[in-house]
């Protein structure tokens, strides 16, 4: 079958009736975690927002195509194999063309869900924190470039999904422990290094902070480590990691800072410093590296985040505590073992800006918090 001869711009009756059935059940099935109604006001227009970046992802892949067209033609005649990866999102896009024959568009509504899932539950993670703070705040859940990446068919919506999910489980006072396990499963089907991540972090975590009583810990601890184990063997052949040793690890981070150096958003990322890595990863490009109007729509969105962090750290005077009290270390250490791992990996600022909102909403969290944590101290002084 010639896959270039597929229509991706079909469209007829029946999908016109499906997309109106696919756009009211996701705006049901993200307001119905909401409690309040003010809770669903602001969950519907997250949705609503979110939809509009759906509607332009597909437009922007039609244009200029990418990974999210290829998932859909592949879906014509490939066989469904749920190895985690590229192939499970293909067949999960296969199940969803088959069971609704959905076009190009619809298919891109549905994967929808998943970024504006996401969405949801970090607006979740973030209320019980925002009633102190400005409603100006509110506005940091509508960076484009985050909507934008989580909202099109593609493995980035599925990821976003599994970042948020397991946010909002950790960040809950009662360890919603399903929730976790579902996001570390999720992640693990579309990205496994990452969910590994999750995995290690947790056992660091464990073995830090956690009240458990220390001999439940040396019962379990052994448990957890032999899971990570079986989760590193499978990661290694994922990434294609020869060995695990130091010299493997090295040759493997040079050989990743040499891909996708072409094009004017590559940067030679393996003469920079480990801080100017992580900073490079977190908040280029900047407005004057800005070579394209979607480059400075980022950098301006980078800018605003780099001010935020700058702004959160001279307010709290520099209070590393709330990024580390209680469950906020799991988070933490999660951002940083993941930060790490892309920002030494990846010289590519275009695949940096897609990818870093698998760890930027577990950050933007705890920046918030730390605010929070300041603004409810300086509250008690002067009342």
């Amino acid at each position: 079958m010639n896959i270039e001869l597929i229509d991706l711009t079909h469209y007829d009756v029946y999908q016109g009736i499906l997309t109106f059935f696919i756009l009211i059940l996701g705006m049901v099935i993200c307001s119905s975690f909401a409690t309040k109604i003010s809770d669903i006001k602001i969950i519907i227009s997250l949705y609503l927002w979110h939809t509009l970046f759906s509607v332009y992802y597909w437009y922007y892949t039609l244009k200029n195509g990418g990974d999210a067209v290829l998932y859909y033609k592949k879906t014509f005649y490939l066989l469904p194999d749920f190895s985690p990866g590229t192939r499970f999102t293909e067949s999960i896009t296969q199940v969803i063309t088959n069971i609704f024959d959905s076009n190009y568009l619809n298919t891109t509504l549905i994967f929808n869900y998943f970024g504006a899932l996401g969405l949801t539950f970090l607006y979740l993670s973030l209320k019980p924190h925002l009633k102190k703070s400005n409603s100006l705040w509110m506005l940091v859940l509508f960076i484009p470039s985050m909507s934008f990446w989580s909202a099109g068919l593609g493995k980035d919506s599925i990821a976003f999904l599994a970042t948020c999910l397991f946010l909002y489980a950790v960040s809950k006072h009662h360890t919603h422990r399903l929730s976790i396990l579902t996001a570390f499963l999720v992640m693990f089907m579309v990205r496994p290094h990452i969910a590994f991540i999750m995995l290690a972090s947790f056992i660091v975590f464990f073995i830090a902070q956690s009240k458990t009583h220390i001999i439940i810990k040396v019962l379990i601890l052994p448990v957890i480590i032999g899971g990570a184990v079986i989760a590193l063997q499978f990661v290694q052949q994922y990434v294609g990691l020869a060995e695990v040793s130091l010299d493997s690890l090295d040759s493997y981070v040079e050989k990743r800072q040499g891909y996708n150096l072409e094009g004017g958003s590559s940067l030679d990322i393996s003469s920079m410093s480990y801080p100017m890595q992580m900073f490079t990863y977190i908040f280029r490009p900047l407005p004057f590296e800005a070579h394209s109007i979607v480059a400075l729509v980022t950098s301006i969105e980078n800018t605003i985040l780099l001010l935020l962090f700058i702004y959160i750290f001279f307010k709290s005077k520099f209070n590393f505590k709330p990024f580390i009290n209680d469950k906020n270390l799991w988070l933490f250490i999660y951002v940083f073992l993941t930060c790490t791992i892309l920002a030494i990996t990846t010289a590519n600022l275009g695949i940096a800006t897609r990818q870093k909102w698998m760890f930027m909403p577990v950050l933007i969290y705890l920046l918030i918090y730390a605010f929070y944590d300041y603004k409810t101290k300086n509250n008690k002084v002067y009342s």
